[in-house]
């Protein structure tokens, strides 16, 4: 059974993108498969799994526009864990 989870806060510094990248993290070590959409323009979650937003070619700007597919704006699989590896897809910034 899929569940969305969203994390939301008008005010900033209140630690979304860090429960975010750590619920992410933590969902994907139990084995569930995971979708973390990074829409914040500074794109923090996406920098914290090592993926380099500038090198992104499409990204949930393009997507939501209309101009990129779901495929063509995820980032693929983000390795967690060297010694047990689990994957996380990214739809960046």
């Amino acid at each position: 059974m899929e569940k969305i989870i969203a994390i939301t806060n008008q005010k900033g510094g209140v630690g979304k993108t860090t429960t975010a990248v750590n619920l992410t993290a933590c969902l994907a070590e139990l084995g569930k498969r995971v979708l973390l959409i990074d829409t914040d323009p500074q794109g923090n979650a996406t920098s914290g799994f090592s993926i380099n937003k500038l090198e992104q070619e499409n990204t949930i700007y393009e997507l939501l526009l209309g101009e990129a597919g779901i495929r063509s704006a995820t980032s693929g699989d983000a390795c967690l864990s060297k010694n047990q590896p689990f994957y996380v897809k990214f739809l960046n910034r």
